[in-house]
């Protein structure tokens, strides 16, 4: 059970650093820098400059990468995602950066996008930073606030359900040896 313990435990881990994350909303966004719109055309012309420059994309911290100073990267975007509610990244994060997500030090994104002028859309992803104040309005955490607690009547969520699959483990004996523990 110590093995089946520390992997539940773990899985929060992946929770904290996404393999996949979102870069950003589709639609009509609106920003603190100005508003602009992400749509299947900003998707290609992203993926199109990614691929002709033929290097990851790199996550920073605090735009770090803007300014002239020391820049360590926290991630690397190593590919791009278009999904039904906007563009996606494979993310390969450093031990840095996924302790801080880990320890919610960090809890949103902020892309830098160059955008279109004659119609407004984003057309190149230059680099993302992980921050506490991101620039586009209602930006989803990476990260979930709220720790998940195992209540009978709620049942498991659903990391917790997959969790139990990968290890053949049926959600009753799951739920029964967390309520025997507490």
């Amino acid at each position: 059970m110590d093995h089946y313990e520390m992997t539940l435990s773990n899985s929060f881990l992946i929770g904290g650093a996404p393999e996949y994350i979102q870069v950003l909303p589709y639609g009509s966004i609106s920003s603190e820098k100005g508003d602009f719109i992400v749509d299947a055309e900003s998707f290609r012309l992203m993926k199109e400059h990614m691929q002709h420059r033929k290097i990851d994309i790199v996550i920073d911290y605090e735009h770090q990468t803007l300014k002239d100073v020391q820049a360590p990267a926290g991630g690397w975007i190593k590919e791009l995602l278009l999904k039904d509610d906007g563009i996606y990244a494979k993310v390969e994060w450093t031990e840095r950066a996924k302790g801080y997500l880990r320890n919610r030090e960090y809890r949103y994104l902020s892309p830098v996008v160059i955008v279109r002028r004659r119609d407004r859309k984003a057309a190149q992803l230059h680099s993302v930073a992980l921050t506490n104040t991101p620039a586009i309005n209602g930006m989803i955490p990476i990260v979930n606030s709220v720790k998940p607690s195992l209540k009978p009547e709620a049942g498991l969520d659903a990391v917790q359900k997959e969790v139990c699959r990968l290890m053949n483990i049926s959600e009753a004996d799951f739920m029964d040896y967390h309520m025997r523990r507490d």
